[in-house]
């Protein structure tokens, strides 16, 4: 059959809204545009031809549910031919296919496909999509992804091996270490990177993994400490000052008493440093507690996301 011929046939049978064709070894060579007004076609069989490509507007074909394409000379699908969603049975094989466009994920009905003793050296990923597969044929194909020992263990260990491998692909490692976050935190702070990673993956369509190292989340205990030490040197200094207004007012001083009084001035420096110190220490400690009520407050906010 020629196109002319064809396309003859299609018109009579859009007129009867006819759901099943057989073309089979027809000796076609060219498929005319005019094969995607038949939108109520179901079952459609092209083997045994001559046929070289897909028209684009095959895709039109949308209540399609058996294709049977095998013994020809096709060596790619054409771009939109995820639009046949509805196929359950899809036969590719002897054919000069070299790749599975990855629109196939689409076909979410798909029961059978047949791409035996065709070209293809790799599979795409979206063929873990396909749920509701049960038959799988890639009988005598030079593939190398997934590897021939993998496909000859069947359906269920090529699935397997897609899904591995897209993680593997799929996934950006982000790694964070947080110093100096309390334990109490960590828990809303986890819950937080949860959620942006979810925006992230989605908007980027790749998944993210964050690696979380927290480390010294005991700082509050610390700083407290230290506190708590600056105010014991305060006690000391006040006590050596005592100790040295004792001897000012000693009517007998000796040598070792006078090196005490002269001490006396340095005490006075430095406590003004320890009191500057204490300053920029409450300082930083203000600082830290508000950085944590505004986490806390971020926690709050998303529980009542939940």
């Amino acid at each position: 059959m020629n196109k002319s011929d064809i396309s003859s046939y299609i018109k009579k049978a859009k007129q009867k809204k006819v759901t099943e064709i057989d073309f089979s070894n027809k000796g076609i060579t060219e498929l005319p545009e005019d094969i995607g007004d038949l939108i109520h076609l179901k079952k459609l069989n092209l083997s045994y031809n001559n046929i070289t490509s897909l028209p684009s507007t095959f895709c039109n074909l949308v209540n399609l549910k058996e294709l049977y394409l095998t013994r020809n000379n096709i060596t790619k699908l054409p771009s939109g031919i995820g639009n046949l969603q509805q196929l359950k049975i899809l036969d590719l094989s002897y054919n000069s296919l070299v790749k599975i466009p990855r629109e196939i994920g689409l076909f979410i009905n798909l029961e059978s496909l047949d791409a035996s003793y065709c070209e293809l050296h790799s599979l795409p990923y979206e063929l873990t999509n396909l749920y509701n597969l049960k038959h799988l044929n890639l009988e005598e194909n030079p593939l190398e992804h997934p590897p021939q020992k993998v496909v000859k263990r069947g359906l269920y260990a090529i699935m397997h091996y897609l899904t591995i491998e897209k993680r593997k692909n799929e996934a950006s490692r982000v790694m964070l270490q947080i110093f100096n976050m309390p334990e109490i935190i960590q828990v809303p702070f986890k819950q937080y990177i949860k959620y942006f990673n979810q925006m992230v993956s989605i908007a980027n369509h790749k998944d993210v993994v964050f690696d979380l190292n927290f480390i010294n989340q005991d700082f509050y205990q610390e700083v407290n400490l230290n506190a708590g030490v600056e105010g014991y040197l305060y006690d000391i200094m006040r006590y050596i000052k005592e100790k040295l207004q004792i001897i000012r007012n000693s009517s007998e001083i000796d040598n070792e008493e006078l090196s005490n009084i002269i001490f006396e001035s340095r005490v006075d420096d430095i406590k003004e440093k320890l009191k500057n110190l204490n300053s920029s220490l409450d300082d930083k400690i203000d600082e830290i507690k508000k950085i944590k009520n505004e986490l806390n407050g971020l926690y709050s906010a998303l529980d009542d996301e939940k």
